[in-house]
Parts: structure tokens; C-alpha cells; sequence
């Protein structure tokens, strides 16, 4: 299946699926293992967003973490795909999202940015919504901030079509643990 349309339709119907009980423990998993690996490079401010439908929720992060700064997302162009980022406080905004209610950043002045998806495949590539929002930010991060990938492990699939604009992220985290694709990271459990 190399139609884009179709795979973001099959994974977010698989996605939708799972039981929201599952989903939430794996949400509070996931973030226990994002906290960790944190702590250990001293990161206390992190790119995140909100969760949209059946999306991984990184809520349980925040609360484990008040102590950090969280900067979320807000879309200030759709061509081309432009975010600004800013942190609390929050409003709804596009899509019934929470957004900063002040975003200034073009760049996130974070230590790591949390990135979402449908489908996450073993080369680093991710299946999102088809806005290219994160393509063109990790694009035009050139590398300088860590990305991670964050979903359930149920999301994990073969290698997906990939197309010019496509970006890699850094590593994948999932309620099972961390893999890393492009750093001197292999793995962190």
C-alpha cells in the first residue's frame, strides 16, 4: 500500500481501535519513559503537543514534571506549513487543539522535541496527517534539536513511502521503549 490517503486512513482506524484503556496506560508508560531519558541529559524544556483524537497523550508528562517547560504548537501558515511555538497558556485553537495563547517561536527553544504520527517505520520515517507541519520544521531544525517520535507500539510498521519533502526523526518511543535511528544512542529501555 503506497497511497498516503489510504495508510493514513487504515492507521488512524487501527489507532482508533485500540482501547481507550490501553491507550491511556501506554500514554502514562510512554511518558515515564520520555521523563527518564530527560532526566538523564538534564532537558527540562520539551517541544510537546496535544493529543488530537486517539493520539498518544503526553498530559502525564506535565503533571509528572511541573518543574519543566512545555512548548506547544500553534499553526501560523498552511503554505507553506509553518508552526510558531509558545508555552502556557493554552486556548483552543485550529482542530479544537489547546495552542499558546502567545506563540513566538519559529524555532522551539527546546532540549527535545516530542514529535506525533500515524505509522512510525525502522528508518526513521513517519506517517503524519498529510499537513507537512514537522517535515518542514525538522527540516529547518538541521538536526540541532533531538527529535523523537512518540506513539504506541501498535503503530510500528514496515518501511513507508517517502517522499521528497519527508523528514527522518531521531528515535521513536513507544510504551514498549526508545529506539533511536540517528544518534550514538542504540537503545534506551
Amino acid at each position: 500500500m503506497n497511497d498516503k490517503p489510504a495508510l493514513r486512513k487504515h492507521w488512524q482506524a487501527l489507532r482508533n481501535g485500540l482501547p481507550a484503556e490501553d491507550r491511556a496506560r501506554w500514554s502514562e508508560m510512554l511518558c515515564a519513559r520520555v521523563e527518564r531519558h530527560a532526566v538523564s541529559l538534564k532537558f527540562r524544556r520539551l517541544g510537546i503537543f496535544w493529543p488530537l483524537g486517539s493520539e498518544v497523550d503526553l498530559r502525564p508528562l506535565m503533571r509528572m514534571r511541573p518543574d519543566w517547560t512545555f512548548f506547544f504548537p500553534k499553526v501560523s501558515s498552511s503554505r507553506p506549513p509553518r508552526l510558531l511555538w509558545g508555552s502556557e497558556p493554552l486556548e483552543p485553537g485550529l482542530w479544537g487543539l489547546m495552542e499558546p495563547t502567545f506563540a513566538q517561536h519559529t524555532t522551539p527553544p527546546v532540549d527535545l522535541l516530542l514529535v506525533p504520527g500515524l505509522a512510525f517505520d525502522p528508518q526513521g520515517y513517519r506517517l503524519g496527517y498529510g499537513g507537512g507541519y514537522y517535515d518542514a520544521l525538522i527540516d529547518h531544525l538541521e538536526g540541532r534539536i533531538p527529535t523523537l517520535a512518540v506513539g504506541f507500539e501498535a503503530q510500528r510498521s514496515g518501511p513507508l513511502p517517502v517522499e521528497p519533502l519527508d523528514q527522518p526523526v531521531d528515535g521513536l518511543c513507544t510504551e514498549a521503549g526508545i529506539i533511536w535511528f540517528r544518534s550514538s544512542e542504540t537503545e534506551l529501555n
